[in-house]
């Protein structure tokens, strides 16, 4: 059965070089999982699957890019992916779009990947992934314009977590780091990562994180890289 998930240059373009990056907007049949993929996932409601399976999907395209096309990729006790020895990466799926990246360690240290439904990220949901000075931030915007920063904070606080969490194996909530994007209003550009806390990452790891995102059609996506 033909994969449904392209190559997509477009995506790889938001991380530093030696990232593959795959993607797609129409569903993938589980068939495409491996046995062992689709034993794991059986027991869990349909939706689940469906989105499990266009991860997995995007994800094995680019596996096989790196020479592993048939890996059946499993997930932890937190549901992060279990990658190859070797290989980092993330993934990503909402409603009519998913996507992976992978790299290998001796290219870069982690990467984060998380896209989100724009109009999803309604006001009500603000209070609770926007810290004081992010609302205080979107309430000085054109109100055309906050929703769409409010999704873009909501995916790149997503993906900073999908970044550091193979780093540190811990939890960073909503409130421990302040989305600021560098430019505004843009379609694509980059973003500031600042700490309210000490983190369980190295200083040093944050200050060099690569943060960066595109508005495409109905969805943000957010891309987060920890270098070498």
């Amino acid at each position: 059965m033909e994969n449904p998930a392209k190559l997509s240059a477009e995506l790889s373009g938001l991380f530093p070089p030696g990232v593959i990056a795959a993607e797609l907007t129409v569903p993938a049949p589980r068939e495409l999982l491996t046995a062992a993929e689709l034993q794991f996932i059986a027991h869990c409601a349909e939706k689940r699957i469906q989105d499990f399976a266009a991860g997995r999907a995007c994800a094995h395209r680019v596996l096989g890019e790196l020479g592993l096309p048939d890996f059946s990729l499993l997930a932890g006790g937190h549901r992060e992916p279990i990658w190859p020895p070797s290989v980092i990466g993330s993934i990503t799926h909402t409603c009519g779009y998913g996507a992976a990246v992978v790299a290998r360690q001796r290219d870069l240290r982690s990467v984060g990947l998380d896209c989100e439904v724009i109009d999803s990220v309604d006001e009500e949901l603000w209070s609770r992934i926007c810290t004081p000075a992010e609302i205080e931030r979107l309430a000085q915007l054109p109100p055309a314009r906050r929703g769409r920063q409010a999704a873009l904070i909501f995916a790149a606080k997503e993906a900073f977590y999908k970044c550091q969490f193979p780093l540190t194996r811990e939890w960073v909530g909503f409130e421990d780091v302040v989305i600021e994007p560098l430019e505004w209003p843009v379609t694509t550009g980059s973003l500031r990562i600042i700490p309210q806390k000490t983190l369980p990452l190295a200083a040093g790891v944050v200050a060099a994180l690569v943060s960066r995102f595109q508005f495409r059609g109905p969805w943000v996506i957010t891309a987060v890289t920890a270098p070498n």
